[in-house]
């Protein structure tokens, strides 16, 4: 009986609204909830505050539902959930209304169809791209001769919509920098330290010996346009 109870205190069905955080993060019941499926402007990016607001008069003060899906909590702890107050479907209505956009990070999410629109209204002045793009596979060490070729890594695009990464640049840990020619990922993008240009993506080929990236431990930088660091990733034998 009592663990019945702790694990239904854990995932509450319903809680009253007591503070609204942000565009997409609000507290109930104590619980910091993350809405699921959108993401809202940051502090300091266009939109902020408008979304702010428009959550805070929608759901603050009232007593809301909630629903999940499989994964219920992120890696801070909030609650991740869909909202509903009487019958409108609060993660929907942000995103419809172009206050947030619609965010899954690879996940196979229960209202994707209602949720997957594009961007609209005051977020489309955010550039968002640098939280959609991570790394699906890095080949560092390819078997054989490393100075032959055959290191490349993966991009894939998280988002729903397609990121323009023209002169976004890659950096090793000695600030080799590579600069990534217009083009534009919509789901996965190759990027080759070789000169075998057969292979669909993107190849940088080198002088002389074609490896990059040290067997022995190397660290890959990716930034954006602005010279702004997109991903960090450190990695060692």
């Amino acid at each position: 009986m009592f663990l019945a109870g702790c694990i239904a205190s854990s995932y509450p069905s319903e809680v009253f609204v007591e503070k609204v955080i942000d565009g997409d993060t609000f507290i109930g019941n104590g619980h910091i909830i993350r809405l699921l499926g959108i993401d809202a402007p940051e502090k300091a990016q266009p939109c902020y505050e408008e979304a702010k607001n428009f959550l805070k008069k929608l759901i603050e003060n009232k007593t809301v539902k909630l629903e999940y899906d499989k994964r219920k909590k992120d890696k801070h702890g909030r609650l991740l959930a869909y909202v509903w107050i009487n019958n409108t479907f609060v993660n929907k209505e942000i995103v419809e209304k172009g206050f947030a956009i619609y965010r899954d990070y690879g996940n196979k999410l229960i209202y994707r169809d209602l949720l997957n629109i594009p961007p609209r209204g005051c977020v489309k002045q955010i550039d968002t791209c640098e939280e959609c793009i991570g790394i699906a596979y890095f080949r560092w060490n390819p078997e054989g001769d490393d100075c032959k070729g055959g290191e490349f890594v993966i991009l894939k695009n998280y988002c729903s919509f397609p990121c323009n990464l023209t002169k976004w640049s890659i950096e090793d840990a000695e600030g080799n920098k590579f600069v990534l020619p217009e083009v534009e990922i919509k789901r996965t993008l190759a990027i080759y330290f070789d000169c075998e240009f057969e292979k669909e993506g993107i190849h940088f080929c080198k002088e002389g010996c074609k490896a990059v990236w040290d067997n022995n431990g190397d660290i890959f930088k990716l930034y954006n346009n602005k010279g702004e660091l997109v991903i960090y990733y450190e990695y060692s034998p």
